[in-house]
């Protein structure tokens, strides 16, 4: 997959752009100049999802009455599709593929975007929650059953909740609620589990690639429960039902990523980890490449800020079979054949 052209209008502090995006891009500007405004864009453009906020109604620029995007992309089978997505003040989200309108939850499947960000590096140091949400994403997006059941699931963990905090609830109901939400449990997780098997192998390349050094990387996936959930699930009712929560389940799993042996979360130095964060990333990648059957575009956003010159070229390298576009504060010398953008107070200044 391949992003031809990009129209944003409203978008943050961009009133208006035209970009003409080839396989290699580079956005540059100072700190709040737009072009992490305009890399956002692109992923909602193809994704109806923004890496920045939950709320699309924080992307309508000061005094714009609307904010639209407009993006063009050629697939693999040679295809060329037209993605619209505009809202209102007023109006949610608008959604047209080719002059037809569609779910915004379609487009993450069929026009695969990846995206880093500095803050990835929560990925290997932050809440086992970052982590759970980083293995769904990869799974809704490449098995539509998955998705439907990390739906379901929410839905009855959504439901037990409520019922614990009634005043007199019923426990037959809980009852099934519990049979429900351990069954889902265990998919989900024996799911997450297998995909961290193949996850490891490929994170572990591209981290060494990246490194230019032999590193293990091992993933453990640690499960809330020690028997079975169901029967976990009964035995901590009383504790759930003082604390209004649920704490078994697969809303409750985490796993560990180790590094030579150790725990990357506290031994790992701070470069370690940034490209742990980015072989995680990269590795999704791949991972939705061969579910899917076309390859995402990577949003880079200051990925280049902490490396040095020679981590920088092995990640370029890395990279190169995806179309790729890069946010940084100023001109890297690696990247001279890339089709780079100036970006100043919100405008295109050059190119």
């Amino acid at each position: 997959m391949n992003v031809v052209t990009l129209q944003v209008e409203g978008f943050r502090n961009i009133e208006a752009a035209d970009l003409l995006f080839q396989t290699r891009n580079l956005l540059v500007g100072p700190n709040g100049a737009g072009k992490t405004s305009i890399a956002e864009a692109v992923a909602v453009a193809l994704n109806g999802r923004s890496f920045r906020t939950f709320d699309l109604a924080m992307l309508l620029r000061r005094g714009a009455d609307y904010w639209r995007t407009v993006a063009t992309v050629n697939q693999e089978d040679n295809s060329t599709h037209r993605i619209a997505i505009s809202a209102t003040s007023q109006q949610r989200e608008r959604v047209k593929l080719d002059d037809r309108n569609v779910r915004i939850t379609q487009l993450a499947t069929d026009f695969p975007v990846v995206t880093f960000i500095p803050e990835d590096r929560d990925l290997v140091v932050g809440l086992p929650g970052i982590r759970r949400e980083y293995l769904d994403s990869i799974l809704a997006r490449s098995d539509p059953s998955v998705y439907r059941l990390l739906s379901r699931a929410a839905k009855i963990l959504k439901q037990r909740r409520n019922l614990i905090r009634s005043n007199n609830p019923d426990i037959v109901t809980l009852d099934i609620f519990d049979e429900e939400l351990a069954s889902a449990s265990i998919l989900i997780s024996d799911a997450r589990e297998n995909l961290l098997g193949y996850l490891q192998g490929v994170v572990e390349e591209f981290n060494q690639r990246i490194t230019g050094r032999s590193e293990e990387v091992c993933f453990r996936y640690l499960r809330s429960w020690k028997n079975d959930p169901l029967s976990d699930l009964k035995a901590s009712r009383s504790y759930d039902f003082r604390t209004g929560s649920t704490s078994v389940g697969f809303h409750r799993d985490d796993f560990i990523i180790e590094l030579n042996g150790l725990p990357a979360k506290s031994t790992a130095s701070q470069g370690q980890i940034r490209s742990l964060a980015i072989a995680l990333r990269v590795g999704s990648a791949q991972v939705l490449q061969n579910n899917i059957g076309e390859p995402p575009l990577l949003i880079l956003d200051d990925v280049f800020a902490e490396f040095d010159r020679s981590r920088a070229a092995r990640l370029v390298t890395a990279i190169g079979q995806y179309q790729t576009i890069a946010t940084n504060t100023e001109h890297v010398d690696i990247m001279d054949d890339w089709s780079v953008y100036e970006i100043s107070g919100g405008r295109i200044v050059s190119h």
